[in-house]
C-alpha cells in the first residue's frame, strides 16, 4: 500500500499565486516607501537632532525652568512651538531646495562647542543656550546649506526670544526702568490732576503709595510684547522691515503700557494687587497690541504714500 498525502495541484497553484502577489507587493510598495523614507540624508538629519538633544539635555531643562518659573520669560514656552509652526508653514519653501551641504556649517559647530564648553566651565545658562542655538545653525549648514539657512532665518531670529535672561543686562536695565516708570506715571498721574509725591521709584498719590518692584519695571512687557510684535508683522505683513519695524515700536509702546498701569495702580488702591492686578496687566497688553497694529497702519499709510 503506498504512503503519503497525495498532493493537491490546486492548492499548489493557490500558494505559488499568494507568494507571487506578496513578493510584488513588498517589491513594487514596500520597498519604494522604506527607500523613500529611510534615506541616508534623514538619518543624518534624525541622528544629528538625538545628538543635540542628549548633548543640550541640561541646558534645555534649565531654559525650560526658567520659562516655567520666572514671569519675566513665561513667553519663552510659546516661542518653540511658534518656530516649529513658522518651519511647517514654510515648508514649500524649503523642501524644494536641493541640499548644498557648507563646510561653514562644521566651523558654527566648532564656535558652539567652544561657547558649550565655557558655560560647562562657570559661563551660566545663557551661554548654553546661544551655543544651543548656534549649534542647530551650524547643523543647518552642514546638511541643508547656505539656501536652507536663509530660509529659515526668521526662526532663528525668533530663538533669541527663547534665551533666558542675561543677568549682567538684566540687572543694569531693571534700576533705570523701574525710575522711568515711575516718573512717568507722576506726570500720567499730575496730568489728571492728583497729588503726587515722588521718592524714586516710590509714588504716594493721596496718600496711597505705591513701591516700583522689579517686576514691574517692564522687562516683562519688553520681553512678551517684542516678540508678539514681530509675530504679528510676520503674519500680517509681508514686507520683510515691517517686523524690525514693530520690535521697535515695541520698545516705547512698552514702556509707556508699563507707566500707565503703575498710574492705575496708584491712583486705585484696588489695582494694586491681587485678581484685578493681574486683569489690569492683560487688558494693557491687550491696550499694546491695539498700539502695534495702529503702529503698522501708519507705516503703511507713509510706505504707500512714498511710494505713490
Amino acid at each position: 500500500m503506498a504512503t503519503g498525502f497525495a498532493r493537491n495541484p490546486g492548492s499548489e497553484r493557490r500558494v505559488s499565486v499568494a507568494d507571487a502577489v506578496v513578493h510584488n507587493v513588498v517589491r513594487n510598495v514596500v520597498h519604494p516607501v522604506v527607500h523613500s523614507v529611510v534615506t541616508p540624508r534623514r538619518i543624518a538629519i534624525a541622528v544629528t537632532a538625538v545628538a543635540l538633544v542628549v548633548c543640550y539635555a541640561p541646558i534645555l531643562r534649565g531654559m525650560f525652568d526658567q520659562w516655567w518659573n520666572d514671569e519675566d520669560m513665561g513667553h519663552g514656552m510659546v516661542v518653540p512651538i511658534v518656530i516649529l509652526w513658522i518651519v511647517w508653514r514654510e515648508r514649500k519653501r524649503w523642501t524644494s531646495l536641493p541640499p548644498q551641504p557648507s563646510w561653514w556649517g562644521l566651523a558654527l559647530l566648532a564656535v558652539a562647542a567652544s561657547v558649550h564648553f565655557m558655560s560647562a566651565m562657570g559661563a551660566g545658562l545663557f551661554a548654553g543656550s546661544v551655543a544651543f542655538v548656534l549649534s542647530v545653525a551650524g547643523a543647518v549648514l552642514c546638511l541643508g546649506g547656505p539656501a536652507f539657512f536663509r530660509t529659515w532665518a526668521f526662526p532663528f531670529l525668533l530663538a533669541l526670544f527663547m534665551l533666558p535672561k542675561l543677568a549682567i543686562v538684566y540687572n543694569q536695565v531693571t534700576l533705570p526702568l523701574q525710575l522711568l516708570a515711575s516718573r512717568l506715571a507722576e506726570v500720567m498721574l499730575l496730568a489728571g490732576g492728583a497729588s503726587v509725591i515722588r521718592e524714586g521709584n516710590i509714588i504716594d498719590a493721596g496718600g496711597h503709595r505705591v513701591a516700583v518692584a522689579e517686576a514691574c519695571s517692564g522687562i516683562r512687557y519688553l520681553l512678551s510684547l517684542g516678540f508678539v510684535a514681530v509675530v504679528f508683522a510676520y503674519l500680517s505683513d509681508a514686507k520683510p522691515w515691517m517686523r524690525m519695524a514693530l520690535l521697535a515700536a515695541a520698545v516705547p509702546v512698552a514702556i509707556l503700557a508699563n507707566a500707565m498701569r503703575v498710574a492705575a495702580s496708584a491712583s486705585a488702591p484696588a489695582l494694586d494687587a491681587g485678581a484685578l492686578h493681574a486683569f489690569c496687566g492683560c487688558l494693557v497688553f491687550v491696550l499694546c497690541l491695539a498700539m502695534l497694529a495702529f503702529v503698522r497702519h501708519l507705516l503703511n499709510a507713509a510706505y504707500a504714500r512714498y511710494h505713490a
